[in-house]
């Protein structure tokens, strides 16, 4: 397209200097007063010029060679001698010389015509070769790159104007196909790790699963065979965190599986139970009885995260709301703690953001993100704000 934009701007300059070469002059008029002193001499007897005849008025045919001269174009003056007409002083040097001129105008015109259109083409040969190539090239090699084809080498021609910079765009497409072999090394051998980890993990939590089903059998105390119930099902869950961590990792988060169904409601009953051996809980009311959309282990995940950091930043008794919507239920977690500033409230469910009160205490910023993706993802909600007494969250799980 640019050679072509090229080779119509190269046939606008030539029309133009043709249009100025061949355009029509005016005749060349005759000087006068050269000719009046000519015709002077001839009368006073001096010599004639070249070009120039004379017809005496004793002559003949002086009738019929003054018509003839007339008709040649030439130039025809009196020559008067004494007062007297005594003949006719014929110029026709004139008129050749500018039929003469006129053909060597046409021949030079064409000649120089001929040398800018030789001139132009090679200057656009030149510029296509030497600029217009080169970007060509370039201007597939990105859009190969944009793709994703890092394969595709740009080659610098030999004397390319733009070599240098040719190559640094080749180094460029080398450097990243090598980061891309980078990255995939890095995520295999992240990948390896983690399956190192769930690995060494899962061996410890068998050992703790048998051991619970151990005292649950033989053990005579009730409360010790339901505390080690309480552990049997938090082994399970734990169990069931690490098989996801063999598809994510904890920066890619946003990416864990939430799978919602249809589950009833009195299993979150279960899941505040299965906290009090390690909080002072308080419930205020009883779950409504109903159908809720929502994925029991990601549920779960959400309720511990938010009473854990009650338990981590609260450190007083924990108090759980049931209140009934049309939609949904509201599951009203409140501590009696200190609460969170103002200003942070809106940054607790952000990425890696942890507040000014967790210096030296364990966490990654990630609970309440990951908190707040999951009751999205479920159609809910999670609300967060400070209360009478303390911090409060508010759960909201969608009805069926």
């Amino acid at each position: 397209m640019k050679l072509r934009a090229l080779i119509l701007v190269w046939i606008l300059l030539l029309a133009a200097a043709a249009a100025v070469l061949f355009w029509p002059r005016p005749a060349t008029t005759r000087d006068m007063v050269y000719y009046a002193s000519q015709v002077d001499i001839i009368a006073r007897g001096g010599h004639i010029p070249e070009g120039c005849e004379v017809i005496e008025i004793s002559d003949p045919d002086y009738i019929a060679k003054n018509n003839a001269a007339l008709k040649r174009n030439a130039l025809v003056m009196d020559i008067i001698k004494d007062g007297v007409i005594t003949g006719k002083a014929v110029f026709y040097d004139s008129d050749d010389a500018a039929a003469e001129s006129a053909r060597d105008d046409v021949i030079r015109n064409i000649i120089i015509l001929a040398v800018i259109a030789a001139g132009g083409a090679l200057l656009i040969i030149l510029i296509y070769i030497k600029f217009l190539r080169p970007f060509s090239k370039l201007e597939k090699f990105a859009g190969e790159v944009a793709k994703g084809n890092l394969d595709f080498p740009l080659e610098a021609g030999r004397g390319d104007y733009f070599g240098s910079f040719t190559e640094s765009f080749d180094l460029m497409r080398e450097e990243l196909l090598a980061a891309r072999v980078r990255e995939a090394d890095a995520q295999k051998a992240k990948q390896e790790m983690l399956a190192e980890l769930s690995h060494d993990i899962r061996t410890p939590l068998a050992t703790i699963n048998a051991t619970c089903e151990v005292l649950e059998v033989k053990s005579g105390d009730d409360d010790i065979k339901n505390k080690a119930g309480v552990i049997r099902s938090k082994v399970s869950t734990i169990d069931s965190l690490i098989a996801n961590l063999m598809s994510a990792s904890l920066d890619e988060a946003s990416e864990l599986k939430v799978e919602p169904s249809e589950q009833p409601s009195l299993l979150i009953n279960e899941m505040i139970d299965n906290l009090r051996d390690s909080a002072d809980i308080k419930t205020v009311n009883e779950v409504p009885e109903c159908l809720l959309f929502y994925d029991p282990l990601r549920l779960e995940q959400v309720i511990d995260n938010i009473v854990g950091n009650s338990i981590k930043y609260g450190k007083a008794l924990i108090t759980v709301e049931y209140i009934k919507e049309d939609n949904g239920i509201i599951i009203k977690i409140s501590d009696e703690g200190p609460g969170v500033p103002e200003d942070e409230l809106s940054l607790l469910t952000q990425k890696f953001y942890r507040g000014g009160d967790s210096k030296g205490k364990p966490g990654s910023g990630l609970g309440l993100y990951l908190a707040d993706s999951f009751m999205k993802k479920m159609d809910g909600d999670l609300s967060l704000h400070n209360g009478d007494k303390g911090f409060v969250a508010e759960i909201f799980v969608k009805k069926i």
